[in-house]
């Protein structure tokens, strides 16, 4: 039987996960998470409808949330925005660390930009990277985050 480090199967081809974490503060060595957003991509579709969404209760989050997503990330590349602090509080959560490629979107959105940026600094916040390719999404929660991230990478690697 798998372990919520080992998945049972290798993922399709192709596959990577888009992933957000909502806590309670930005230090990832005391924040909690309060919601995990995860959004499977499979080629250039984004697949929205099996996405999974954790949210903490009253007494923190069901005790077989690490083992779900431990299963649903499997070993598919992450893709993230903040990936690294996501990364962490999900590594908490599943108590093992996460072996999985990582693929920021703000650096792949930075290598874009200052190529044209002149001698302008590079604006990374979130809001100003989806307003800046025309991404139709508002990342106000961890869903939402997710989903911005999934659209910005589809965008910066020329699939969608």
């Amino acid at each position: 039987m798998p372990t919520p480090t080992t998945p049972a199967h290798a993922p399709p081809h192709g596959e990577r996960v888009a992933i957000h974490c909502d806590a309670t503060s930005f230090d990832a060595a005391r924040a909690e998470p309060l919601r995990i957003a995860a959004v499977r991509l499979r080629g250039n579709r984004i697949l929205t409808g099996s996405a999974l969404i954790l949210r903490a209760g009253e007494d923190g989050f069901p005790a077989d949330a690490g083992a779900r997503l431990a299963a649903f990330l499997g070993d598919r590349p992450l893709i993230g925005y903040f990936l690294d602090f996501s990364a962490t509080l999900v590594e908490r959560l599943i108590g093992a660390p996460l072996s999985n490629e990582r693929i920021e979107v703000s650096g792949l959105y930075y290598d874009r930009k200052i190529k044209t940026a002149l001698k302008h600094a590079v604006d990374l916040r979130l809001d100003r990277m989806i307003a800046d390719l025309d991404l139709p999404v508002r990342a106000d929660d961890a869903r939402g985050t997710a989903l911005a991230a999934a659209m910005a990478w589809l965008r910066l690697t020329g699939r969608g």
